[in-house]
């Protein structure tokens, strides 16, 4: 066997190095009456899908590297890096796990960048980097900035939805160790928004299920309902409560001379809120908006006090 071809014209020889200063195309042509034979212009591939080496590695069918970035020092300034795969087609690359039969139908229906097909136990397509895997709507120009403010696993920017999910046991499901779940941030919007046509809009579980923090003068959790009321406590169920007896609860003293504790004068009406004075808490009810003076309270008096038993 020679050795391979070293510049442009010669012959290509298997098994040996080949080289040549210019590009190599191949080209199919339909050769008989009934067009070209085959759907693939060129094929890799290993003789019964095995082949027998001295190291414990698998044999890949296809190297592609391109060129890294090349400074010239010149007016041309520095060439950047090449890509190493280049394709286009109805999709621009098909890629299936070994276990994975290939489905021409789907490749001819998905029409993707890069489709890839995996098993049940097996990624159909696996990123790992910082971010692992970026994704662009068409309309929406690329923001390297955006994607470097932390090592996303995904990381999604569109003009409509960033990230959607669709699924029979859940659309999106975010796990953390010591961190969020799933975190959700807006400037003029919601943070997070739940939606659902017959059952809760937003579900909490934890210690609390569901905890809400009001920025400044802002309210931990506002509660609103078009005909029923705006907030239910489920009842937990007990033994009898005891007999009932008739009460006087004390009142903080409020008069113009002792204005009462500094409530929020920009109060809305049904607003709630607690004070504790001296490990005694107290509750306080917005009665009124402001109006032409500032919003009116009122405390919600109690009945005695006891110890807890459970």
């Amino acid at each position: 066997m020679g050795a391979g071809a070293d510049n442009a014209g010669g012959d290509m020889v298997v098994g040996r190095t080949n080289e040549s200063e210019q590009r190599t195309i191949l080209v199919a042509k339909g050769g008989d009456d009934n067009g070209y034979g085959e759907d693939y212009v060129l094929r890799v591939a290993i003789e019964n899908d095995r082949v027998l080496r001295d190291v414990p590695e698998g044999v890949d069918a296809i190297h592609a590297t391109g060129t890294v970035a090349l400074p010239t020092g010149g007016a041309i300034g520095t060439i950047p890096p090449g890509n190493g795969l280049v394709a286009t087609g109805a999709n621009g690359t098909v890629g299936y796990v070994h276990d994975a039969p290939r489905d021409k139908p789907q490749e001819q229906q998905v029409h993707a960048g890069a489709l890839g097909v995996g098993t049940a136990a097996s990624p159909g397509v696996f990123g790992r980097g910082a971010p692992g895997v970026v994704g662009y709507s068409q309309d929406a120009a690329r923001d390297a900035t955006w994607e470097a403010e932390d090592p996303s696993a995904v990381c999604g920017r569109a003009t409509g939805i960033g990230v959607r999910g669709k699924g029979d046991d859940g659309g999106v499901r975010g796990e953390s160790e010591n961190n969020f779940g799933v975190e959700g941030k807006s400037t003029l919007a919601s943070g997070v928004r739940g939606t659902s046509e017959q059952s809760t809009g937003v579900h909490g579980e934890g210690s609390p299920g569901v905890f809400g923090l009001g920025a400044e003068t802002g309210n931990g959790g506002v509660f609103e309902s078009e005909k029923g009321a705006q907030l239910r406590l489920l009842p937990r169920r007990t033994g009898r409560l005891g007999p009932t007896v008739p009460t006087t609860p004390e009142a903080v003293l409020v008069s113009e001379l002792r204005r009462g504790p500094g409530l929020p004068k920009n109060g809305r009406a049904g607003e709630f809120t607690t004070l504790e004075d001296a490990g005694k808490c107290t509750l306080w009810f917005c009665v009124s908006d402001p109006g032409p003076g500032p919003a009116r309270w009122a405390q919600v008096l109690l009945g005695p006090a006891f110890d807890g038993r459970v």
